[in-house]
């Protein structure tokens, strides 16, 4: 969708609250080893969010699918996905009847880096140096792709609860390679962003369709959830031996 300088830098600019206000949606999300690209990507999970209620579903894998395939006599919880609910800013894992709890923090507080919401949250910080890539079908929606910058820095003075980032100087975490894919409704379909930290040829996606699917997604109440310790790891990675 060809535009005006001005006209697109809005218009990727609008697109992070647009997408916030579609109510709900379908998402899948994982890695990018290289630039991102739409056909070479490692998916880790997929599920549903309700954006208004801060709240995602999804099934993860924890290992990325070139390591499960290289795997041999490993545990079978290594090899199968797990259902994660990720409210706010808490990640639950579902153990049998309860729910174990990988962060302690406040749930209106800012999303973990490993949510798969949080390249929506740094997409709050678009920046002006947006250029058009090329358009793309997703999921059978015709997109427009852009490459920009997202800063960190102004997504947190954006978003009500603060965006999270992972440790690393400020100078490096505050600007990120970017690109996303948006639908003419300037909805975004795929969010790509490079890995803030470690291996830079690593990027983190999202994938967004079917918005304003019927989602009803129920939080666990707190008699429910534990907090995740060293013998959970073992006992459901491991095995209890």
């Amino acid at each position: 969708m060809a535009g005006s300088f001005e006209a697109v830098t809005a218009r990727v600019q609008a697109a992070a609250a647009r997408t916030s206000a579609a109510g709900s949606a379908r998402l899948s999300y994982g890695l990018h080893f290289g630039a991102p690209t739409l056909e070479e990507r490692d998916q880790l999970g997929e599920g549903v969010v309700d954006f208004a209620a801060r709240v995602a579903q999804v099934s993860r894998f924890f290992l990325p699918g070139h390591v499960r395939d290289g795997l041999q006599n490993v545990p079978e919880a290594f090899t199968r996905p797990h259902e994660m609910l990720y409210d706010g800013a808490t990640e639950l894992m579902r153990s049998g009847d309860s729910w174990l709890a990988f962060t302690d923090g406040d749930r209106d507080g800012s999303r973990g880096h490993q949510d798969p919401l949080w390249p929506l949250d740094a997409l709050f910080g678009a920046s002006d140096d947006i250029i058009e890539a090329g358009t793309d079908t997703i999921r059978d929606a015709d997109t427009t792709h852009y490459r920009l910058t997202v800063d960190l820095v102004a997504a947190d003075e954006l978003l009500p609860t603060g965006i999270g980032v992972p440790e690393g100087p400020l100078r490096r975490l505050r600007e990120l390679p970017a690109e996303v894919w948006l639908d003419d409704a300037g909805l975004a379909r795929r969010i790509a962003i490079q890995n803030a930290v470690g291996n830079r040829q690593i990027w983190t996606f999202t994938e967004f369709w079917d918005f304003g699917v019927a989602v009803a997604i129920t939080s666990p109440d707190p008699d429910q959830i534990t907090t995740a310790d060293p013998a959970d790891f073992q006992r459901i990675f491991m095995g209890d031996s």
